[in-house]
């Protein structure tokens, strides 16, 4: 990229692509591969608002790369890694130009090329056998490049007018489909692996542009590995002692010993245009999100002037509207066969105003826990309205309710005993009795393991104790927050074949199925019905003997439904735009913020708008005396942010409230 800042249309003693060649190979998208039988992932750019990059990642299922503009690629299965790398990455390569790309499971391959003024002079296949634990390969098979391929690539080099060498990163699939990661203007590290099998491509580029035959090549094996080779260092060269890591840093890179990242940091100061070359796909992004209207209305409805901050802000007809479309949506489901209802996942946030309104919706209350059962009925729900289930259901003891339950689900073998015996003298009573399942294959430490012939088998012979008097069912949740909205149905599909199975095995019908979520906002208040009322229809098909199917979407109701006021007590500025503020909130007031993101507004002091904060440079630092207190990073204040103004955190209604705690209060 240096050099073709300063040959833009190249040069006749350099080996190198031209700068025109360069902007049609910048990632993600490589304009240049169209006509290659290939696909490129789906990508987004990490210009957008934070809430929408937690969207793409639960639409990806948490499997997502997080990409730097030349190198590097970081693999974000959580919202707390993806912050970490993005902010790693940034000050790497000097640049917040960064982007996801969803993953793509299969065996990685690659073609390297050696063109010269656009005649493609050869180019050879690699299939990765062995890799190194950065992904870097350490043993490979080399064969030629199919026709197929190999045409389409020798007139993309013609179009790009290339010269030096190349290598396209792909993924194979499982059903062969090809997909191209990115371009590298460069040969690869196994460049002399080709050259074992016979394949010497810069001896080539070499004779192309000197005109001096290179010697033939003689093919040694068609596959290669590396080795580790100590070799002694002349005294008069001695090596550079590595930058001590002080306080916990790290010292010189392993992973770009050649001074990469120093020189994207200086062309970056000294020609700021070179960025460009890297794709840019943030037009018309500024990185605010986009909130509802009701959130505006309800937060405009506090004199925040006279709010004693840190204070939760409770959204009042956003939570009504809320509990109301899934009201409405579980009578467009329900059939005179089977009748869907909501339950309120109590734990999620206890306000009473949020219980009321799930009694008054018709939800059913979902606990964790006796005293949570008492708050339930405080607020107006019967016993038979109640659902009971969580591994330490009989905490605090004594207070289980004499009259008949809803639902009760047993979390272990032992939980099933326990609650049997219970029934059968008199302690407890339940309409339905049944047993939370543990998803296999998916780390969990809640329900019956279904992962071992063994543990089936103790199941099946558990259920057969339960008594005859009481409907049968089951329950399972994970939440698809964290593993993604496409894998939870497939836990969906997988869970109803065990169902299955349970039946047929045990001989008891299941009655009552409950569907626990974990259910992002918009993931559940976006999606049509269509979606669940095919879910509807598999279970009627699945499991006929179904009459109530419960979903638990506690988290989409609470969630939106308050949010944070904090304000700024300090504005610290530093070099390079970099922006500290510190708030009178903490992570004491919001502890999701490593697990999601917020959307924040800062209100105006002189003229009282709301307005949305977009990406920047602020980092909010909370007023507590701990290292991890930032409540947000990589924001941009408005012009005219000053100390006393106020700060909105949306979004913080659900577990940001129900475990909020008291710290640095006195």
């Amino acid at each position: 990229m240096w050099l073709a800042g300063i040959f833009p249309q190249g040069h006749p003693n350099l080996l190198a692509p031209a700068m025109g060649a360069l902007k049609r190979i910048a990632k993600p998208a490589v304009e240049a591969h169209h006509g290659l039988p290939v696909k490129v992932p789906t990508f987004v750019s990490t210009d957008l608002p934070d809430w929408d990059l937690h969207a793409f990642c639960r639409e990806h299922n948490w499997r997502v790369w997080l990409k730097g503009p030349y190198y590097d690629a970081a693999r974000t299965p959580t919202w707390d890694s993806f912050v970490a790398a993005r902010d790693a990455l940034a000050k790497v390569w000097s640049t917040d130009r960064l982007f996801l790309q969803a993953h793509v499971t299969g065996y990685e391959e690659s073609v390297m090329l050696a063109a010269y003024r656009g005649e493609l002079l050869d180019c050879v296949s690699m299939r990765k056998r062995d890799i190194t634990p950065e992904g870097k390969t350490w043993a490979g098979d080399i064969a030629p490049v199919q026709p197929e391929f190999g045409e389409p690539l020798r007139a993309m080099v013609r179009e790009l007018d290339w010269t030096g060498g190349g290598e396209l990163e792909m993924v194979r699939d499982a059903s062969g489909e090809l997909w191209l990661l990115e371009m590298n203007p460069r040969f690869p590290a196994w460049v002399h692996g080709a050259t074992i099998a016979g394949h010497n491509l810069p001896a080539l580029l070499v004779e192309a542009a000197a005109g001096v035959p290179a010697r033939k090549s003689q093919a040694q094996a068609s596959e290669f590995t590396r080795v580790v080779l100590e070799v002694p260092v002349r005294e008069d060269y001695p090596l550079p002692p590595l930058a001590e890591p002080l306080a916990g840093a790290v010292g010189h890179s392993m992973k770009h010993p050649s001074g990469l990242t120093s020189l994207a940091e200086r062309l970056h100061k000294s020609n700021p245009e070179l960025i460009e070359l890297v794709e840019d796909m943030s037009e018309g992004a500024d990185g605010a999100p986009q909130l509802p209207d009701s959130f505006l209305h309800d937060i405009g409805g506090y004199d925040l002037a006279a709010v004693q901050t840190p204070q939760f802000l409770y959204l009042d007809s956003t939570a009504g509207t809320l509990f109301e479309r899934a009201s409405q949506r579980a009578r467009r489901l329900s059939s005179n066969e089977v009748q869907v209802v909501s339950g309120y996942s109590i734990k999620t946030n206890p306000d009473e105003r949020l219980i009321r309104l799930a009694l008054d919706n018709g939800f059913l209350a979902e606990a964790i826990s006796l005293l949570e059962v008492q708050k339930a009925l405080e607020v107006g729900f019967r016993p038979d309205q109640v659902i009971l289930n969580g591994p330490g259901k009989w905490w605090p003891e004594g207070m289980m309710p004499k009259e008949r339950l809803h639902a009760v689900f047993c979390d272990s073998i032992a939980d099933l005993d326990r609650c049997v015996a219970a029934m059968a003298a008199g302690e407890m009573s339940s309409r339905h009795v049944g047993i939370r399942l543990r998803t296999p294959n998916v780390v969990s430490r809640f329900g019956i393991p279904l992962d071992s012939p063994m543990t089936f088998g103790k199941l099946v012979d558990a259920v057969a104790r339960l008594p005859e008097d009481s409907a049968f069912g089951v329950h399972f949740h994970m939440a698809s927050s964290n593993i993604g909205v496409a894998q939870w149905w497939h836990l969906f599909e997988s869970m109803l074949k065990w169902c299955e199975s349970i039946e047929r095995l045990t001989g008891r019908t299941i009655e009552i199925l409950d569907m626990g979520g974990g259910w992002f906002p918009d993931d559940w208040h976006a999606a049509d019905d269509d979606r669940f009322a095919r879910a509807v229809e598999r279970v009627k098909a699945a499991l006929p003997g179904v009459r109530q199917i419960v979903s638990e979407p506690g988290k989409a109701m609470a969630q939106p439904s308050m949010a944070v006021a904090m304000r700024i007590l300090e504005i610290q500025e530093h070099e390079d735009d970099y922006v500290e503020a510190v708030v009178d909130g903490s992570i004491a007031e919001l502890p999701m913020f490593a697990f999601q993101p917020h959307r924040i507004l800062r209100q105006c002091a002189d003229t009282g708008a709301l307005q949305p904060l977009g990406r920047g440079k602020t980092h909010l630092m909370g007023r507590l005396c701990m290292e991890h207190d930032i409540v947000a990073s990589n924001v941009a204040l408005p012009d005219g942010t000053r100390a006393g103004d106020v700060l909105i955190f949306c979004d913080a209604g659900g577990y940001d409230r129900s475990m909020s705690y008291v710290f640095g209060r006195g």
